[in-house]
């Protein structure tokens, strides 16, 4: 073998040990550190924030499809924030359910549930429940819209290459990216999030903000729940109306879309019916418990959209996941 042949291929094992060593220490670090908490139970951005994580906050999409995408769940909860602020894995009590996973997703609109399906229904839950508001068919966008590839086995596999060696790997996996959050409270390795009471000046500004992004209801989006419901047609799913606040009946009385809100729960209730899929109005199960935003939060609500798990404790009753009190 010529020398400069011999001295060309050491060069390449050289340079290949050294990219494999390179990624192996990028990796070691972003696995070692977790930041969106999916590869280990108790990460150590833990121990120093309790819980808290600015990252899981601001980024609680991408948290969530990773977490998805890697925990071992034989019960899921599908839906928006309401969902992750309301049920509590911990109060389910009726079924023999050792792993359940809140999966709610912020501010997600229907168009973006046949992708959380899809990802769901690649990991085999046994059972599956789908909290429907009337906000994911009335918000036209949102601001980072949820990849359409994740619907497939090659786009799943990239986005967990990237949770690893991605350019946002790496670069969130310190502590300043987690700790110094605004928002107060913590996750919990069961995707629930401890909110406490908000203050009114918070749950006043909340209102202000429900009243300028509040839409008209938007027909075509049903499309999405209808292929969602297809994705899903392995699992045993039980899809409902999320409860809603008198605050927030409010609002849409004011902005003259109670109609739109009617016309909403009718067509979804008949998607539901054609699909075989029988959807439990809970929309009005929140009536108990008046809301005014004036006073911050109470027991039962944190602030017009989302209540707290003391409705959600009667959510699971009716969905059958949670054994019935006395009240």
């Amino acid at each position: 073998m010529p020398a400069s042949e011999a001295t060309s291929r050491r060069f390449l094992a050289l340079t290949a040990a050294f990219l494999a060593l390179l990624v192996a220490g990028v990796a070691g670090r972003v696995i070692g550190f977790d930041a969106y908490w999916i590869f280990r139970d108790d990460p150590p951005w833990r121990q120093v924030t309790g819980g808290n994580s600015r990252l899981l906050d601001r980024q609680t999409r991408r948290a969530k499809v990773l977490q998805a995408l890697t925990r071992r769940y034989d019960l899921v909860f599908l839906g928006s924030s309401t969902v992750y602020h309301g049920l509590d894995p911990a109060d389910v009590t009726a079924v023999a359910a050792d792993r359940v996973f809140n999966a709610g997703i912020s501010a997600v609109i229907a168009t973006e549930l046949p992708v959380i399906a899809a990802l769901v229904a690649s990991r085999a839950p046994a059972r599956a429940t789908l909290g429907l508001d009337y906000y994911m068919f009335s918000r036209p966008t949102v601001p980072v819209h949820l990849d359409e590839a994740l619907a497939t086995p090659s786009g799943r596999l990239t986005a967990l290459m990237g949770s690893v060696l991605g350019r946002y790997a790496l670069s969130d996996s310190r502590l300043a990216a987690v700790e110094g959050g605004d928002d107060p409270g913590a996750w919990t390795y069961a995707g629930f999030r401890i909110t406490p009471p908000l203050s009114a000046a918070l749950t006043v500004e909340n209102d202000a903000t429900r009243r300028r992004t509040t839409a008209p209801f938007r027909p075509e989006t049903l499309a999405g729940l209808d292929l969602a419901l297809d994705r899903l047609s392995g699992l045993d799913l039980t899809v409902y109306l999320s409860p809603v606040s008198d605050a927030q009946r409010r609002v849409l009385a004011d902005l003259g879309l109670m109609d739109d809100f009617e016309r909403w729960r009718a067509a979804v209730t008949r998607l539901g019916a054609a699909r075989g899929r029988p959807v439990l109005d809970l929309t009005g199960l929140g009536a108990p418990y008046p809301f005014d935003p004036g006073r911050g939060s109470t027991p039962a609500w944190l602030d017009n959209l989302h209540y707290t798990p003391l409705i959600g404790r009667q959510v699971l009753e009716r969905l059958g996941l949670r054994r019935a009190v006395a009240r």
